[in-house]
C-alpha cells in the first residue's frame, strides 16, 4: 500500500519559502499514536522454502542475508528502516507475479504489495512479510489517442506519468509527489490539484488487472469483478491481491496561474471559513490549499489557488474580498502543466526518503468554531524546537459528483481532509495525538492514504467497511495480503 507524500513536495518553490521548514465514517474516538509504531507484523512461518521461489521465477528474491537486503527493503518513511520484512521478491513479469502469489498460498507466507514504497506506516516493509517490490516492471506508459485512454504499469512513479501524458496534451489527477507509486494513490483515492476539476485519481479508473491470492489475473472493471473494481476506488491498497496495470480515462491539459497569498495570524481562522465557502461555489476549474506552519516561530498561513490562466488576480481579489482581509503578500505567475507539476513536486529534495509522522482528519463542515479548532491544533506545538506543518484542501467540485456509496471512497459530502506532518517524530507524534482530540467534534474520519497505526478501519471508511470487508473475504479469504489495515 503506497500514500500520497507527505504534503512537504506538495508545497515546493515560494511556497515552501513562505511556509517555513514543512514537509498528494463515524465519529471514532481520537486515537493515541505510539511513539515508536511497528509495521504490520505477519504469520509468515519460520522456515520458507525460499529457493522453491527463487527456482520458479525470473525476477530476484532477497533475503535478510543478502548483502543489499537493507537497500532493497528501505521505504520512503526511513521511520521504518529497522523493518525486517522475510524476503523482498522483485518480480520482473505478470507471471512472476502470478507465480509468487501461489507460492505465498501454498506456504502461508504473509504478502505485502509495494509499488512507490510511501505507506506512511512502512506497510510495505511489513515484520515477518513478503514484499512484492513491482518497481522493475514499471514500464512505459501506453496512451490511446482514438480513445484517450493511458494504460499504467502500478509501480510507474507520478512524474514520468505526468510527464509522458503531457507530451499528448492529457492528464490524469494525481497527487504531487515524483516517488509516489501510481497504485497507492489511487487504490486510496487520489486527492491533488485536480480533483475539483476531475476528481480523485480512483475517480479516472477505468479498469484494473489484478493477481488474486492464488495467482490467477483478472480485470476488475464496471462489467468484469464489479465489487473488486469497487473496492480498488479508494479502498486502500494490498488489500485485495496485487494490482499490476491500471487504466485511466485522461482529461485535456492547460495553462494555470498559480497564485500565493500570505496572511497573518490574527486572520487565520477567518481565512479557513471564507475560503471553504468561496471554493465551494467556485469554478471547478480553481483548486486551493490551505497551508498552517506549526512550531516556535511559525505564524499566519498561505493560501494557493490555482485558476485557469489569465484569471489569477482577478480570483484571488474575490477570495480576498470574501475574507475580508488583506494578505501580507501576493504572487501569482502562469504555468504550464509541467512547469505547474514540477512547482508543487518540490524541488530535487521531495524524493529523498526521511523518517515523519503524519496523519488526516476529514472535516464535516468547516465552520467557524471548526476553524478554531484548527488553529488551536496548530498552535499546540508541545516542543521549543522542530515543526509541523497543516494542509487543509477541500473536498468540493468534481469529488463530490460521485455518490459516497459508489466507489469505496466515502468523503464526498464532507468539506475538508487535513493532513497533520512533521518529521520531528517525539514531538510530532505527542502534537498528532493532540490535533485529533482537538479538532475531534468536527472530524468524522481519515484519508486512507493518510494511515495512521492502531487506527479502526471504520475511521477510513465509513459506512462503506461492511461492504469492503465482504470483498476482501470474497477475493482473500486466508488473510494472504498485509496492508496494516485488516477488516
Amino acid at each position: 500500500m503506497q500514500g500520497q507524500l507527505p504534503r512537504r513536495t506538495f508545497l515546493g518553490g515560494a511556497v515552501g519559502a513562505a511556509a517555513g521548514a514543512l514537509l498528494s465514517g463515524c465519529h471514532e474516538p481520537a486515537t493515541t499514536v505510539a511513539s515508536s509504531p511497528t509495521p504490520p507484523s505477519s504469520t509468515t512461518p519460520r522456515r520458507v522454502d525460499w529457493q522453491r521461489l527463487t527456482t520458479a521465477i525470473r525476477g530476484r528474491v532477497v533475503l535478510p542475508t543478502d548483502p543489499d537486503y537493507a537497500a532493497v527493503k528501505a521505504v520512503f518513511n526511513s521511520t521504518y528502516d529497522d523493518s525486517s520484512p522475510a524476503a523482498v521478491v522483485i518480480p520482473e513479469s505478470e507471471d512472476d507475479v502470478r507465480r509468487t502469489m501461489e507460492f505465498a498460498m501454498t506456504d502461508g507466507v504473509k504478502i505485502a504489495p509495494r509499488s512507490g514504497g510511501h505507506s506512511y506506516i512502512g506497510a510495505s516493509a511489513a515484520d515477518g512479510a513478503m514484499v512484492i517490490d513491482l518497481r522493475r516492471m514499471a514500464g512505459p506508459i501506453a496512451y490511446d489517442g482514438a480513445t484517450t485512454i493511458a494504460t499504467v504499469a502500478a509501480a510507474c512513479t507520478l512524474d514520468p506519468v505526468q510527464r509522458a501524458l503531457a507530451g499528448h496534451g492529457r492528464l490524469i489527477p494525481s497527487g504531487s509527489c515524483p516517488t509516489v507509486g501510481v497504485a497507492g494513490l489511487t487504490l486510496g483515492g487520489g486527492l491533488g490539484a485536480d480533483a475539483r476539476s476531475a476528481g480523485l485519481t480512483c475517480d479516472a479508473l477505468e479498469s484494473a488487472s489484478i493477481v488474486l491470492p492464488g495467482g490467477d489475473l483478472v480485470t476488475a472493471s464496471p462489467d468484469e469483478h464489479a465489487d473488486l473494481f469497487w473496492a480498488l476506488r479508494g479502498g486502500g491498497g494490498g488489500n485485495f491481491g496485487v494490482t499490476t496495470s491500471f487504466s485511466f480515462r485522461t482529461y485535456p491539459t492547460a495553462d494555470r496561474d498559480v497564485v500565493t497569498m500570505r496572511f497573518p495570524d490574527p486572520a487565520v481562522a477567518d481565512v479557513i471559513v471564507s475560503w471553504s465557502q468561496w471554493l465551494a461555489t467556485s469554478d471547478r476549474a480553481i483548486w486551493g490549499l490551505i497551508n498552517i506552519p506549526v512550531g516556535p516561530t511559525a505564524d499566519g498561513c498561505t493560501v494557493v489557488l490555482a485558476t485557469p490562466a489569465g484569471s489569477g488576480a482577478r480570483r484571488a481579489a474575490e477570495l480576498v474580498g470574501a475574507i475580508g482581509a488583506s494578505p501580507l503578500s501576493t504572487e501569482t505567475r502562469t504555468r504550464d502543466r509541467m512547469d505547474f507539476v514540477h512547482y508543487f513536486e518540490g524541488g530535487d529534495g521531495a524524493s529523498r526518503p526521511r523518517p515523519f509522522v503524519a496523519g488526516s482528519d476529514i472535516i464535516d463542515d468547516l465552520t467557524s468554531v471548526a476553524a478554531q479548532s484548527i488553529v488551536a491544533a496548530a498552535k499546540a506545538w508541545p516542543a521549543k524546537v522542530g515543526g509541523a506543518t497543516v494542509v487543509i484542501e477541500s473536498l468540493t467540485g468534481a469529488v463530490i459528483d460521485i455518490a459516497p456509496d459508489a466507489t469505496a471512497f466515502p468523503w464526498r459530502r464532507e468539506s475538508a481532509s487535513i493532513q497533520w506532518y512533521s518529521e520531528t517524530i517525539e514531538a510530532g507524534t505527542a502534537w498528532l495525538a493532540s490535533a485529533h482530540r482537538a479538532v475531534q467534534q468536527h472530524s468524522v474520519g481519515g484519508y486512507v492514504n493518510y494511515l495512521e497505526p492502531g487506527d479502526a478501519p471504520k475511521r477510513y471508511f465509513g459506512d462503506n467497511l461492511a461492504r469492503l470487508t465482504s470483498v476482501r473475504n470474497e477475493y482473500d479469504p486466508h488473510g494472504v495480503l498485509g496492508s496494516g489495515l485488516d477488516y
